[in-house]
């Protein structure tokens, strides 16, 4: 009896063991999304006017009455664009806005992607 059960031991447990293996790694250690940046379907409302009112209007500099641009509103932004995109230059390439320094790298690709969308008020 003892010998049937080291068997049946002996080979169940290799079976139960392998079958914990994952071939796919990323379900047992997914990525840290914190360092994965999405920019795909970027939205205004959502992804882009944030980042505008915390870095550019909230500080003071680009709001109304500012010869600069006002950043409060899609309107302002987009007039600002359509007369040059001194958005893609001075955020984007130069980094040298807004005056607090340069955005987080992802928050550049996300500005970046929507500018290239067409800069569109969804």
């Amino acid at each position: 009896m003892r010998s049937k059960f080291i068997i049946l031991v002996g080979i169940t447990l290799p079976i139960l063991f392998n079958s914990c293996e994952s071939e796919n790694k990323e379900e047992l250690f997914p990525k840290d999304t914190s360092e994965v940046c999405i920019t795909d379907s970027m939205s205004f409302s959502i992804d882009i006017n944030p980042i505008i009112a915390a870095n550019c209007a909230i500080s003071g500099c680009h709001v109304s009455g500012f010869s600069e641009g006002d950043f409060t509103s899609y309107q302002g932004i987009k007039d600002k664009i359509d007369n040059g995109d001194k958005i893609r230059e001075r955020v984007v390439i130069k980094k040298d806005m807004p005056a607090s320094g340069p955005l987080p790298d992802c928050e550049i690709k996300k500005i970046e992607s929507w500018l290239n969308a067409g800069a569109p008020n969804n």
